[in-house]
């Protein structure tokens, strides 16, 4: 099997992981303060197959990726989003505008789900999107996350520092009032559109699938089924890279025909 060195560059951190015999030999994390050790990372990996990268960060990180992969001269797919791959097909009006992360993450939900579904990424920003019963992407929600949220309320307000909280149903602190509200505000969101998907699909959606650094903070307050996965951008992309490796292994068998 081949061996996938998938890189996820999002908002705050750098994930990746490598990929061999069905499965990961390894998972990490690097924010983006530190990308530079990411170069002796990868010098202690063994030579991919093939690398594949969403992006959706600055472009000063792109060329700092772009060199720390250079020394292998393997296949490398930058991933920009499609009108179908692996099953889903992407209802953007233009389907090159949506993140390659969500993409990659709803390809990884539907191979998990192969029904309706809510996929959440509690990140930096949180993103709620939508699958169908056919894998169908009818759209989705893009909102601020817990330290977005907390920075706006620091930058815009007369409060100088935000303390941890707790949450509370009726809060009887500033710090705990915070945090709820941005436990309310988030939890609500992710509430409202599993609603408005089960009225759109006709029936009650079963379960959901929830990803990020802040999702446990959410799990306790869902009230429907919802299942937790860990790095689900990189579970996603190595989904497309064997798509890609199927599509050239197919290309060549009829060339040579």
């Amino acid at each position: 099997m081949p061996a996938i060195l998938a890189i996820d560059s999002g908002n705050s951190f750098v994930k990746w992981g490598f990929y061999d015999n069905d499965h990961w030999l390894m998972q990490n994390k690097i924010n983006y303060e530190s990308i530079s050790f990411l170069r002796n990372e990868f010098s202690k990996l063994p030579e991919p197959d093939v690398i594949i990268i969403s992006h959706v960060a600055r472009s000063k990180t792109k060329n700092e990726i772009f060199t720390m992969i250079s020394f292998w001269n393997v296949r490398t797919i930058w991933l920009q989003s499609s009108l179908s791959r692996c099953g889903v097909l992407n209802g953007y009006l233009n389907p090159e505008q949506l993140g390659s992360d969500r993409w990659a993450a709803l390809i990884a939900a539907w191979q998990l789900q192969r029904e309706a579904c809510l996929v959440i990424n509690v990140g930096t920003a949180v993103t709620i999107d939508a699958l169908s019963d056919s894998g169908e992407f009818f759209g989705g929600i893009i909102l601020p996350g817990v330290l977005l949220m907390q920075n706006s309320l620091c930058a815009e307000t007369q409060l100088s520092q935000i303390k941890a909280g707790s949450y509370e149903d009726f809060p009887g602190s500033t710090n705990n009032a915070i945090q709820s509200g941005i436990i309310q505000c988030l939890v609500g969101a992710i509430e409202r559109m599993h609603d408005l998907l089960s009225k759109k699909t006709r029936h009650a959606v079963k379960s959901c699938i929830i990803s990020g650094g802040a999702a446990p903070l959410l799990l306790p307050f869902i009230k429907f089924p919802i299942n937790a996965v860990d790095n689900l951008v990189l579970e996603g992309l190595i989904l497309i890279a064997k798509d890609d490796l199927r599509r050239q292994k197919s290309a060549i068998s009829e060339g040579t025909r």
